[in-house]
């Protein structure tokens, strides 16, 4: 089990705080698991809280054996009511608080309201965006858990090879890639996204790609039900239709993402030209990450390249399943800063941590592409989900 130093925790916890001074914000109050690990060491807390002036405490209910086992550099104080909440909340001298950040796109309503009355003046503050591109520099540590994770997650190709039969279903054969992925400690998936996930990824074939859902990416898959429409089903895999093994590793709470492709026998011609131009664009994209680098125009070149290609209409979904990204940022979430997207008109910095990932959908054949996540550094972008690219022929 892996562990971060203190002094490592300390200085997450100092970058948060001189921020929340910057912006005039009393206290931050966490209680989603990226935010609480990456500050803590563990999921465990019930809320996080990081003044701007003084120290950072956990509340908490329950837990205590769990919190002493992972937490030794912040204090942890146990509640049962709101008198012993408000107690607490006036002895830091938090009543008086102007502004309470939160990341609002993911905590509830209850809890905000919970915080909320305990400072009545306060205003409550978005910190979802800040809270995120804080975490886009990965940290020597960081950086080494995703490195053994990619090498992991990069055995797909081997796992399909070596396990798949012809007359398999899409739900068979990605049990045995998530089987590889719980027998080497992966996780479940960290999303924001509003989509029931079971599943670390997608195993998909044919027609099923283009199954459209409300999570945003390009593929989602058939999924086994109505009540859970993503992911892999029961129906088996045709001849020459194009599988997409689209999965996340995730070590320790870090996420590698990887894509790669396969058929029963050889592709056919515009499968086979479709992800020779994917992964075309996607090295020219890797080429292109450097420091200094505008986010958007990363996108605008794959999306230009697409259109050479005559991919216009297919590049990353068809009509309203488009969207409108060719990579996204990875760490404690699947999808997190940066984002290759429009608008987006931060710079590429060293030791951001991107999943790239070009795609098209073909009308009535299937979706094609790839995607590795990639570590930045000074002179460019390394792969580290080392997988082959080729085109897997079963």
């Amino acid at each position: 089990m892996f562990t971060f130093t203190d002094s490592e925790f300390s200085s997450r916890l100092n970058i948060m705080k001189n921020m929340l001074s910057e912006k005039g914000i009393s206290a931050a109050v966490f209680n989603q698991p990226s935010e609480l690990y990456y500050y803590s060491g563990s999921v465990i807390p019930l809320y996080l809280v990081i003044p701007a002036e003084g120290n950072a405490f956990i509340l908490a209910r329950k837990g205590d054996q769990k919190l002493r086992e992972s937490v030794s550099h912040i204090e942890t104080l146990y509640f049962t009511g709101s008198s012993d909440l408000k107690k607490i909340w006036s002895d830091r001298k938090l009543d008086a608080a102007s502004k309470i950040g939160f990341t609002l796109d993911s905590t509830s309503y209850s809890s905000v309201e919970r915080i909320m009355k305990l400072s009545p003046s306060a205003l409550p503050y978005d910190l979802s965006w800040d809270a995120r591109f804080i975490r886009t520099r990965k940290s020597p540590a960081e950086i080494e858990i995703m490195l053994q994770g990619g090498k992991i997650a990069a055995r797909i190709p081997e796992i399909v090879k070596e396990n798949f039969v012809i007359g398999m279903t899409e739900l068979e054969i990605s049990l045995f890639i998530e089987n590889y992925f719980r027998l080497n400690k992966s996780s479940g998936l960290n999303s924001k996204q509003e989509a029931l996930v079971v599943s670390p990824g997608v195993c998909s074939s044919g027609i099923n790609t283009l199954s459209g859902n409300k999570f945003d990416g390009i593929c989602s898959g058939k999924g086994i039900s109505h009540a859970n429409p993503f992911g892999a089903s029961d129906d088996v895999i045709k001849e020459h239709d194009p599988i997409i093994f689209d999965y996340a590793f995730i070590l320790e709470g870090y996420h590698l993402d990887i894509t790669r492709m396969a058929s029963i026998g050889k592709p056919a011609d515009k499968v086979k030209k479709a992800y020779e131009a994917m992964l075309t664009i996607h090295k020219e994209i890797i080429s292109m990450l450097k420091p200094g680098a505008v986010w958007e125009d990363i996108f605008f070149h794959a999306e230009k390249r697409a259109c050479e290609f005559g991919y216009s209409k297919e590049f990353m979904g068809l009509g309203s399943d488009k969207v409108r990204f060719v990579g996204h940022g990875v760490g404690l979430l699947l999808d997190e800063p940066p984002f290759l997207a429009p608008k987006m008109k931060y710079e590429i910095t060293e030791d951001m941590t991107i999943a790239i990932e070009p795609k098209v959908s073909l009308e009535g054949i299937g979706v094609v592409g790839i995607e590795d996540t990639v570590l930045v550094k000074k002179e460019g972008a390394e792969i580290i989900t080392p997988a082959p690219h080729d085109y897997i022929v079963l």
